[in-house]
């Protein structure tokens, strides 16, 4: 499979979702999405960074995501998103997902 940020979702948001891919998209960086059945998000997270050949993973279920870095502390996201954002809010996830691939400034 192409290396790509792994997005794993439960039951997620389509709105929420279709804002962090289009996020990823602006950056040109690559992405696979797959439904897993985990309830913690940062165990979603932390298992599609760590399952990414890119070491950037996205944990989202309903209107909350969470994004991981490979690595890191499983209980320590690097960002989480939750019920109250916006739709860029959730853009900007994306995109801080793919410049952590590309080792770029977040936005």
């Amino acid at each position: 499979m192409k290396p790509a940020v792994y997005i794993y979702e439960r039951i997620a948001d389509p709105a929420a979702l279709a804002q962090i891919c289009a996020g990823l998209e602006e950056e040109g960086i690559p992405f696979a999405i797959f439904q897993r059945e985990e309830d913690d998000l940062k165990i979603l997270a932390y298992n599609a960074a760590n399952n990414s050949r890119l070491h950037v993973g996205i944990g989202i279920s309903g209107n909350i995501a969470v994004m991981q870095i490979k690595n890191c502390q499983e209980d320590k996201p690097v960002f989480t998103i939750g019920p109250s954002a916006s739709f860029t809010d959730y853009r900007k996830l994306g995109t801080n997902a793919a410049r952590t691939v590309k080792r770029s400034r977040f936005v």
